[in-house]
């Protein structure tokens, strides 16, 4: 979905920020403040559903600028296994355990049996493309009502 102004400036947002995410609802301000400064937004999610691992790129101007990505994992998996080939620095883990961020993500698992073939886990990130300082406050504030929404998405049981 291609979104465009009316209107173009030199600085700042010059299209609609939207209050999702390639289709799962989203904090339209925290958007708004992660997304890029320019002309056009476009969401694209690529050929994969959310059950086979979907991608979702958000695009301003043709550059990435916001990314959820889904992978499904076996049963068991959780959020540490996640971290284990991926180096990140200065990770934090809040809310218990139940979500990870860094720099520039934030990431959690999501038991949800039967609803894939490719797994009964999923393990969820949305990062922040072109990051800043402020990166990392902005993207814990998506959390839990991002993750919440991807889980009733798909249909996992509560």
């Amino acid at each position: 979905m291609t979104l465009t102004a009316c209107q173009s400036s030199d600085e700042g947002l010059s299209y609609p920020v939207p209050d999702d995410i390639c289709g799962i609802p989203a904090t339209r301000d925290v958007l708004e403040s992660l997304l890029d400064d320019g002309d056009k937004i476009e969401q694209d999610t690529g050929p994969f559903s959310l059950a086979e691992g979907q991608f979702c790129h958000m695009y301003v101007d043709g550059n990435d600028s916001v990314v959820s990505d889904g992978n499904w994992h076996k049963n068991g998996y959780g959020l540490r296994d996640l971290f284990q080939d991926y180096e990140v620095k200065n990770l934090r883990y809040f809310k218990g355990g139940a979500y990870a961020s860094w720099h520039r993500g934030v990431a959690t698992v999501i038991p949800c049996p039967g609803v894939s073939k490719e797994g009964d886990v999923v393990s969820v990130e949305v990062k922040d493309m072109r990051w800043n300082k402020e990166s990392q406050a902005l993207l814990e504030k998506l959390v839990p009502s991002y993750f919440d929404a991807y889980k009733k998405k798909l249909g996992c049981r509560p």
